[in-house]
C-alpha cells in the first residue's frame, strides 16, 4: 500500500498559508507551535500541505479504511485538490473520493491557543534583526492571545494591525491604514473630507437637474 504523501505531486505541496484568507487557508504549524508540542498536534496535520487543518475533513475511502495514520485535510485543500486531479483521492489513485466534516477535529483545533496571526507574520518578518536593532520605533503591536476559534472575530473588528480604509470612501477618499491610524486621519482631514462630500452632492445634484 501506498504511504500518504506518495500520492500527492510535490508541487502542490505548500507550506507557507500565509497568501491565502485564514478563514479558508490551513493554519500554518509554526504560529501553532508557538504554545502547543508538536505531539499534541501531529493528529491535525493536513496530508496535503501539512499544515494544522482548518475546516478539518476527514477521508473515508473504503481503499485505505486500514490505514492507521489520521486521514485528516483542510476543507480548501481537499477542495483544491480534488478539481485539479478530476476527483482523484490524494491518498491513492481512485476516483469517488470519500470524505465528510471531522467536527471532533474541528473543536480540538478551535481550542488551541495562539497569538495574533497578524502580529506572528510581523515578528516573522523582523525576526532576522540584531538584538543591537532592537524593535522599530513606534512600532504596533497586537497583544491577542485566545482559542484560535475566537480570531476571526479579532481580525476583523479589534486588531490594530487590520488594514482599513477611510470612512470616506465612498465619497473618494482612498487611505488606506492600520486600524489604530484611523482616528488620526479623520481628524486630520475634516476639512478634505467635507469638500469631498459637498462634491459628490454638487456632482449628484448637477445629474438630477440634467434628467429633469
Amino acid at each position: 500500500m501506498k504511504q500518504v504523501n506518495e500520492r500527492i505531486p510535490k508541487d502542490e505541496v505548500k507550506n507557507e498559508v500565509i497568501s491565502l484568507p485564514v478563514e479558508s487557508s490551513c493554519f500554518n504549524k509554526d504560529w501553532i507551535l508557538q504554545f502547543h508540542q508538536e505531539e499534541y498536534i501531529r493528529h491535525f496535520i493536513c496530508l496535503i500541505c501539512r499544515q494544522i487543518a482548518n475546516n478539518a475533513m476527514i477521508l473515508e475511502c473504503p481503499q485505505h479504511a486500514s490505514m492507521d495514520e489520521s486521514l485528516i485535510v483542510g476543507e480548501h485543500c481537499m477542495e483544491l485538490f480534488l478539481k485539479n486531479n478530476n476527483n482523484s483521492c490524494p491518498i491513492q489513485s481512485h476516483d469517488n473520493c470519500l470524505y465528510s466534516r471531522d467536527n471532533t477535529a474541528r473543536r480540538y483545533i478551535g481550542d488551541l491557543s495562539v497569538i495574533c496571526i497578524r502580529q506572528f507574520e510581523q515578528e516573522s518578518k523582523t525576526s532576522n534583526k540584531t538584538e543591537n536593532e532592537g524593535e522599530a520605533p513606534g512600532e504596533i503591536k497586537c497583544n491577542f492571545k485566545g482559542k484560535l476559534k475566537n480570531l476571526y472575530g479579532h481580525l476583523n473588528n479589534e486588531c490594530p494591525l487590520q488594514l482599513i480604509n477611510c470612512w470616506f470612501k465612498p465619497f473618494g477618499c482612498n487611505y488606506l491604514c492600520l486600524r489604530h491610524s484611523l482616528k488620526d486621519h479623520l481628524i486630520e482631514n475634516i476639512q478634505q473630507h467635507f469638500d469631498l462630500v459637498i462634491r459628490l452632492f454638487q456632482s449628484m445634484k448637477q445629474t438630477i437637474q440634467l434628467q429633469q
